[in-house]
């Protein structure tokens, strides 16, 4: 324990009690009417575990938990609280029936269980639970109760009355045995005590009730002689005021202070008195005075020994005119107990409720004359002349509030009322209940209920009284501003008055471990926590003091005549605040203050109002004078009240790696919901009284100079506070408002969308030791809990940096550890220095922004705008996030901008957001600038985004990498809103080559999909041309041609610049990939078009260069095709597939126009028929085209592409024949009216073909199929006769005569061929009569018909001419072998006549030539031989 804690402050209003409790119901109890006919005071304790102030590394699960527990009648609440963890199912009711408790709750533990001893007016009870250490951390022991361990016989016993006397319980007492037994003494007012006892849970032990009564024979034989009604039924002297049982030697005692004013100690072993002590004799004055009557509430309490020491016995005595604390020590000399007495501790003439005993303090609770609460202490091991010291508790809410002239009382009141701390949720329903009669209050019972719901009930409430109030006229605004404060005023006058109820207490307790001192209230917990230096001296009578108290503060422990000069000079501010300061001028310094306005415009004017006072000046005068070097003295109280102690920068928490083992053992210290409420509102005290000192200080200060040299103050002294005094009390003041607004603002809750977009923005910024915030659902657990804005960073970084600092401190080598006293006040002033503004440390800011805390944020910044310069750019940064999230983009790319100037030299903006290791002024700005830029990105703020761009490449050195990504970002936010030239001039101005292509490719695909192409085409794309045609052919290549198509782009980009070799090739390839990839009619409509593009632009070129490249695949290991492959891979031997190649393959415009008749004469057909097989599978060759061209009467294009691939147009004639004999069919039968259709279908077909002009209305169309075929045969048939042949056969074969064109243009071309196939196809009769013809014509008759060349070929001149003899041999065996036929004997006949003549013509011919020849012979010879 620590010697210099001079004072101590209640911190209430801790949320400690669930919103649900479990009820627990025991029916036992005696008669009914017994609720009626007794009444008990109520009562309140608590109990601590033995290791609640155990620093170890095995991290016990009691650290700081403790248990209390209120009585009221027949009901007892006991809660579970730990100051390090949150609990769950920590608080439970147990009702008795009929049976009011009495006497005080003992909880005992063991190394495995809790047990709960329990008295009641006509039972006793033991309950067990399970140890802590045997359960999770953050379950309570009372998650799993019931009333099972109420019900359970072996746990209970009912007082019986067995000696049939009378009397009646009023107070108990109980204790626990090693062995688990349950001791039970119960104090009558009889002066008997009855004696229980509850044998170990399992064990085969018998309850035992015996009555302990300490009488001489008169007494007995009074009571068994004597009837009741005539000895009457008062209360016995030796009646037990108080008692409480304790081990001691190996025995069990029960001592008792008795109204006699005596101690009596019984023993359990021999259940007999074994000493009775008189306390008069230890009260001096007392036992002489003959009107002495007996005591009226003494009270008794026991106290462990420290260290093996025996126990403390502290009595409290009172009587009517004087009261007083006796302490003894119980000790065994001579085999007699005797009471060997240490002080005495008197005390004024007050009401105690309630008082614990620890090692070295003791509390008392008490009320004085007025009905005021007072807690107090006495200091038993100190050194110095001490008296009781006074705590500092909260005091009662005003009756009556006074509303600002600023501030609307519907506003006013609602902040009041609702500010977290001030009134339990409980206590606003109370009275909304009692305002509202008609609300449903089962619903505010125990169920959970939150604030927001209730806030929402009383406003409707409020403001449904207001309208019913309200007449139907029109009121003015005074009366209307006088309604709302009327209601209102009624409205709080009900909160106030059940919050008083509320605010009674019952009773008081001190962990004698930690330290802790505890204040038990109906219905909350408090806890009184050591006062700092300040607080000290502020709140405190400055008479009181010494310079002792200053043993805390290092700097002035050898500066005593310092000290009385800060005391002295404290007497001139509790002169000030109590005597003239009035509450109007209080809330004017804090308005001003809220308003920017200077401290010592503020401060001048107060002191003109104040020195209006002449008393003021007078007893200012002579208390300045008692202040010995008064500028030292102020500056020393200034140096003590700054938080950073003039070094801000050494508020920065250091990385120092901790030892693992210290950092366990201080984990979680405060980190539950109560610890964190207990830091943050002894933070708010603190701050609060500091601000108050600083105020009145700062108005002493602007006095003292005022009054000068009646005060004692020299010139030079004067001038001092003026210009360094003053200056340094103003800026603290405004620091601590700062603070004092943080402690009192409430933070917003958070949505989970917003808190997920702000992560979104963080991981934007690139920050990765950002102080986050706890999860998504702890939040929304717990934000309705957090009562201010330092709360909220307990629950985030505050508790866990608290902890580090903590870590380093030597005073957890201390095991156990008085942790309340020693360790909370380091806490709570650590948290204070990390929210310091003036600091280089920015975690509060930071923490703010990540719990989306916008509009408080703001509010901070504002606060601290105009004086403080520490961390000015970093405010101006978050103040930019905060503008962005609220739709202000203006005013935060304002902020972002002026927040560049601190880039290099403030920790946050260097360290946290840019990490970077750069120096230059000028690249940290670049850099903080694309962060910047980044963040904007989250919004889709590209406007701005350009303006951030534009200024960070106006700043960045030449040389400076980041200027690419600058032009970059540029480029694509000018492309986003549609600034396409800017985008392009962006582009062209990016240094970087690789980001330069990288802003092309988007900027194509962009304006592709905008269908921007134009823009697109006629960008002149300097240095950029193969780029850009690399990066487009590569879409095309890549991208589905059904969605997109870069082809189109990339033809008109070449055309528009002239290269028209590049725009064929490209819708070559084009044509290409749609007839592999696009199957259809549209698709092959698509080729078309390609090649129509390609043929056109390749012909705008130079023939000599008209031509493109194709590339042909070509592996470079040839596999066989008939090879099975299993992998893609891999081929079957396990060798990896070679990477295929391309070969390059010339592509001339011919080839272009051969594919492109194939793929016209492809759409053609299908728009003449639509057949799906058409349009599916690869491309037709030429030999299949041509074939369905002839089939679907496309004639024309199939004799085009034929000749185009030099392919045989056999196929064509073959078909056209087969069409001319279907046609000459089908005529003869439409001409007898037995197919009307055929001659709109034949029409419709022979218009798809060229027939000229030889078409009538006569005309039908086998005669125009004829004409036509006969055209084509004129037309290609060249050289030889193989058309002829292959019509004639077709017609010849379908028993078709031959048309008389068709055998004249044949016997012209190849009459032999004709006769072949007469004969072949049995036409005997027109073979025999074109034997006749044919040996005529070479006998000189008709000629020209068969084509000879000579007019009589059997001439002597003539060429020689020859028959087909075969043929005609043929013939003739073939007309001699019919016999039965006499046309084809007559012609048989006929042709030997003719070819006999015909031998006899040629017999004479032929002598005729060689008799010439002969001659011709001996001429030569003759010519030789002369």
């Amino acid at each position: 324990m620590v010697d210099n804690v001079a004072s101590f402050r209640e911190i209430g209003q801790l949320k400690t009690d669930s919103s649900t409790w479990r009820e627990i119901t025991a029916p036992l109890g005696g008669a009914s009417g017994m609720l009626q006919e007794v009444k008990l005071p109520d009562k309140a304790g608590g109990f601590c575990y033995r290791d609640s102030g155990k620093l170890s590394p095995d991290m016990s699960n009691t650290r700081n938990r403790f248990i209390y527990w209120r009585t009221k009648h027949d009901v007892l609440e006991m809660t579970e609280v730990s100051l390090d963890s949150d609990l769950h199912g920590n608080c439970v009711r147990f009702k008795f029936q009929d049976a009011p408790l009495v006497g005080d709750v003992s909880i005992h533990e063991t190394g495995q269980e809790v047990f709960i001893l329990i008295s009641t007016l006509c039972s006793v009870h033991r309950l067990c639970f399970n140890h802590p250490n045997k359960l999770m951390r953050s379950i309570s022991i009372f998650a799993d109760a019931s009333s099972k361990a109420v019900r359970n016989p072996a746990n209970y016993h009912p007082v019986t009355n067995s000696t049939g006397a009378i009397y009646q319980i009023h107070t108990a007492s109980s204790w626990l045995q090693t062995n688990q037994e349950a001791i039970f003494a119960l104090a009558t007012n009889t002066g008997s005590i009855i004696f229980v006892r509850i044998p170990p849970p399992g064990s085969q032990g018998e309850k035992v009730q015996h009555e302990l009564k300490q009488s001489s024979i008169m007494q007995r034989l009074w009571t068994g002689l004597v009837p009741t009604l005539m000895r009457g039924e008062g209360e016995a002297t030796d009646m037990a005021s108080s008692l409480c049982i304790y081990p001691m030697n190996h025995d069990l005692f029960v001592f008792t202070v008795c109204k006699d004013s005596k101690i009596r100690m019984w023993s359990c072993q021999s259940e007999e008195c074994i000493m009775a002590c008189d306390l008069l004799d230890f009260c001096p004055g007392i036992k002489q005075q003959q009107e002495t009557i007996l005591g009226q509430g003494h009270q008794l309490r026991i106290c462990p020994g420290s260290y093996g020491s025996p126990p403390v016995l502290a009595v409290y005595l009172r009587f009517s005119y004087r009261s007083q604390f006796s302490l003894f020590n119980p000790v065994l000399e001579d085999g007699i107990y005797q009471l060997k007495h240490l002080m005495n501790i008197f005390t004024p003439q007050e009401d105690l409720l309630d008082f614990g005993l620890s090692y070295d303090q003791l509390w008392a609770l008490c009320t004085n004359q007025n009905g005021e609460t007072i807690a107090k202490y006495f200091q038993l091991d100190s050194n110095r002349d001490v008296k009781w010291s006074e705590s500092h508790l909260v005091g009662t809410e005003p009756i009556d509030l006074v509303v600002p002239l600023h501030r609307e009382p519907r506003e006013f009141y609602q902040e009041y009322i609702f500010q977290p701390g001030r009134f339990s949720v409980q206590t606003i329903a109370k009275a909304l209940s009692v305002y509202k009669r008609s609300l449903d209050m089962t619903q505010t019972g125990d169920l959970p209920m939150s604030a927001q719901y209730i806030k929402e009930e009383v406003i409707e409430s409020i403001e449904n009284e207001i309208q019913q109030t309200i007449p139907d006229g029109e009121l003015s605004e005074e009366d209307l501003y006088n309604v709302h404060q009327y209601q209102w005023a009624k409205f709080y006058s009900t909160c106030f008055q059940f919050h008083e109820v509320c605010m009674k207490p019952l009773g008081i307790f001190i962990d004698k471990n930690t330290g802790m001192v505890a204040l038990i209230r109906k219905s909350q917990l408090s806890f009184l926590r050591p006062c700092d230096i300040i607080e000290h001296l502020y709140l405190c009578d400055p008479e009181l003091s010494c310079p002792e108290d200053f043993a805390s503060e290092e700097t002035l422990t050898d500066e005593p005549i310092l000290c009385r000069g800060i005391l002295a000079l404290f007497k001139c501010l509790r002169l000030l605040s109590e005597d003239y300061l009035s509450m109007d001028m209080i809330q004017a310094v804090e308005l001003d203050l809220f308003y920017l306005i200077k401290p010592d415009e503020i401060a001048h004017q107060l002191a003109d109002e104040l020195l209006t006072h002449s008393s003021l000046s007078e007893q200012l005068e002579i208390y300045i004078q008692n202040v010995t070097d008064i500028p030292n003295v102020m500056d020393a109280l200034l140096k003590i009240t700054d938080l950073a102690r003039g070094l801000p920068e050494g508020l920065i928490v250091p990385e120092i790696g901790l030892d693992p083992e210290r950092q366990l053992v201080i984990s979680n210290l405060f980190a539950s919901s109560v610890g964190r409420t207990l830091l943050a509102t002894s933070v708010n005290q603190m701050v609060t009284t500091r601000f108050q000192m600083l105020r009145d200080l700062f108005i002493v200060e602007v006095l003292a100079t005022r009054l000068g040299t009646q005060a004692g103050i020299t010139k030079e002294e004067s001038q001092e506070i003026t210009s360094n005094i003053l200056p340094k009390t103003g800026f603290l003041l405004q620091a601590y408002y700062a603070m004092m607004w943080m402690a009192n603002t409430v933070p917003s809750p958070i949505q989970g969308t917003t808190l997920e977009f702000n992560l979104r923005q963080l991981d934007a910024l690139e920050i990765s030791d950002y102080p986050q915030a706890t999860t998504t659902s702890t939040i929304s657990q717990n934000e309705s809990q957090l009562s201010s804005l330092i709360e909220l960073f307990l629950d985030g970084p505050g508790s866990s940096q608290i902890h580090n600092i903590l870590a380093q401190k030597n005073f957890l080598d201390d095991d156990p550890c008085a942790l309340w006293s020693t360790l909370l006040k380091p806490s709570f002033m650590i948290l204070s220095q990390l929210v310091w503004p003036i600091s280089v440390s920015f975690l509060f800011p930071e923490f703010l922004l990540t719990k989306c805390q916008y509009m408080q944020l703001q509010e901070y910044v504002r606060l601290l705008d105009t004086w403080c310069e520490w961390n000015r750019s970093s405010r101006k940064f978050v103040l930019g996030q905060c503008y962005l999230n609220c739709n202000e983009p203006y005013k935060a790319l304002d902020c972002f901008l002026a927040a560049v100037d601190g880039v290099g030299n403030e920790h946050f903006l260097v360290n946290t957001l840019l990490q970077a290791g750069e120096d230059s002024p000028r690249k940290l700005q670049v850099l903080y600038y694309l962060k910047v830029i980044r963040l904007f990105e989250e919004f889709s703020l590209l406007d701005l985004i350009i303006t951030l761009a534009t200024t960070a490449i106006d700043i960045a050195d030449k040389d400076d990498i980041n200027i690419p990504s600058l032009w970059s970002q540029m480029f694509k936010h000018h492309l986003e809103l549609g600034h396409n030239d800017e985008a392009y001039r962006a582009m062209i101005s990016n240094p970087d080559p690789i980001r330069k292509k990288d802003c092309l490719h988007q900027l194509l695909v962009v304006l592709c999909e905008r269908n921007q192409l134009k823009a697109l085409v006629e960008f002149p794309y300097t240095n950029l041309q193969d780029d850009i045609v690399s990066i487009m052919e590569f879409r095309a290549r890549s991208v589905d041609l059904t969605t997109h198509n870069y082809y189109d782009l990339l033809y008109a980009f070449h055309i528009f610049r002239g290269n028209y070799k590049k725009a064929g090739s490209v819708m070559y390839e084009h044509s290409m990939r749609l007839r592999q990839e696009v199957p259809g009619l549209v698709g092959i409509q698509k080729q078309a078009k390609c090649y129509l593009a390609a043929l056109n632009a390749l012909r705008l070129v130079n023939p000599n260069y008209a031509w493109i490249v194709r590339p042909k695949s070509v592996s470079k290991r040839q596999v066989p095709d008939d090879t099975p492959e299993v992998s893609p891979k891999r081929l079957n031997d396990g060798e990896t597939k070679l990477e295929s190649q391309t070969e390059p393959e010339v592509v001339e415009l011919a080839e272009i126009e051969r594919e492109y008749l194939l793929v016209d004469a492809r759409l053609r057909l299908l728009q003449k028929q639509p057949n799906p097989s058409h349009t599916a599978g690869p491309t037709l060759s030429a030999s299949e085209t041509v074939g369905l061209l002839v089939k679907a009467g496309q004639l024309d294009i199939a004799f085009r592409v034929s000749n185009a691939f030099k392919a045989p147009l056999t196929p064509v004639f073959e078909g056209l024949a087969l069409k001319c004999v279907n046609f000459s069919q089908h005529c003869n039968l439409f001409i007898m009216g037995k197919d009307e259709d055929f001659a709109s279908d034949a029409w419709l077909w022979l218009s798809d073909n060229d027939v000229g002009n030889s078409a009538t209305s006569n005309t039908s169309p086998a005669d125009q199929a004829w004409f036509l075929l006969q055209k084509y045969l004129s037309q290609y048939e060249q050289k030889g006769s193989q058309y002829h042949r292959c019509v004639t056969i077709r017609l010849m074969s379908h028993d078709f005569p031959l048309p008389s064109w068709l055998t004249a243009s044949y016997k012209r071309l190849n009459a032999p061929e004709l006769l072949k196939l007469y004969i072949d196809y049995d036409c005997l009769q027109e073979a025999g009569h074109m034997v006749l013809e044919y040996i005529d014509a070479v006998m000189g008759k008709g000629a020209e018909y068969y084509g000879l060349a000579c007019m009589d070929p059997l001439s002597f001149s003539s060429s020689a001419v020859w028959l087909p003899y075969t043929s005609i041999d043929r013939l003739m065996f073939a007309l001699k072998s019919i016999n039965s036929d006499i046309m084809y004997e007559k012609l048989h006949q006929d042709l030997t006549e003719k070819l006999d003549e015909y031998f006899r013509i040629l017999e004479s011919v032929s002598k005729d030539k060689i008799d010439a020849a002969r001659r011709t012979m001996h001429l030569n010879n003759y010519n030789l031989c002369r």
